[in-house]
């Protein structure tokens, strides 16, 4: 193997995630990443790539950028937005990445599954040469392993369903399958939530998780959360645990 391309594997990348435009102003203009300290990966990297969301519109759901790590420093988080002084989080500590320079990509690597991406690792090597953002990961989403069990068991089932409540709110739900209840074929909702480890063991997300799943359950969802290890090492499992809930939700609409 060339020394250059074998240097390159073993590069290290970050995937972070840019939340709006004015997050991809800051990358571009000062040169530098904020990650809330309590999130903050903790394996290290030498480079960092950045996707854009859904909210970017035509240039979303796609990786242009990526940059070398200068250093790291913690700092409170009024200390790099300072025209935010009332922020919730303005006093809460910060990973602030500064970057040698900012690159941008020979071509985007696109989402084409719409699939929800989080922190993630990969190599210098994959984010140079692959096309799609699925390719960059050793191990698929959890999400998209559901997605294709689901699909091998010709169970029905939307994804990312976006459902208002009457108060205007939203929620997008990992997967939701249309049930048939009683006698009058009304339909019964289940909604199925990928839950990763990382995040979804956070109290805060978790007081989160709680409230959105009262809320919905008063508008008549059945609610059923998957554990990331379960996906990974007992996906079979998973299947009857959700077969069985159809079923007692008079089975999936066809």
């Amino acid at each position: 193997m060339d020394p250059e391309i074998r240097e390159m594997k073993e590069d290290i990348v970050l995937i972070g995630v840019l939340k709006n435009r004015r997050d991809l102003n800051l990358l571009l203009r000062k040169k530098w990443y904020r990650i809330p300290s309590l999130y903050a990966p903790r394996r290290r990297a030498r480079f960092i790539a950045f996707y854009q969301p859904s909210v970017f519109g035509k240039s979303g759901q796609r990786i242009r950028y990526y940059a070398r790590i200068k250093n790291c420093e913690i700092v409170k988080r009024k200390w790099i937005l300072p025209g935010e002084p009332d922020h919730i989080r303005a006093d809460e500590d910060y990973l602030k990445i500064n970057l040698s320079g900012i690159q941008r990509l020979p071509r985007p690597i696109i989402n084409k599954n719409r699939t929800r991406i989080s922190f993630g690792f990969t190599t210098l090597k994959k984010l140079l040469f692959v096309n799609t953002v699925m390719e960059l990961f050793d191990i698929p989403p959890i999400e998209e392993i559901l997605s294709d069990a689901l699909s091998k068991r010709r169970i029905k089932f939307s994804r990312e369903h976006i459902f208002s409540l009457p108060d205007g709110k939203k929620y997008r739900l990992d997967f939701v399958i249309f049930c048939r209840v009683g006698l009058d074929d009304k339909n019964g909702l289940l909604n199925i939530e990928c839950d990763g480890e990382k995040w979804h063991s956070i109290r805060s997300q978790r007081l989160k998780d709680s409230l959105r799943d009262r809320n919905l359950r008063k508008e008549g969802w059945s609610i059923l959360r998957l554990k990331e290890k379960d996906i990974v090492n007992n996906l079979q499992k998973c299947i009857d645990r959700i077969e069985k809930k159809m079923e007692g939700l008079g089975g999936a609409v066809m």
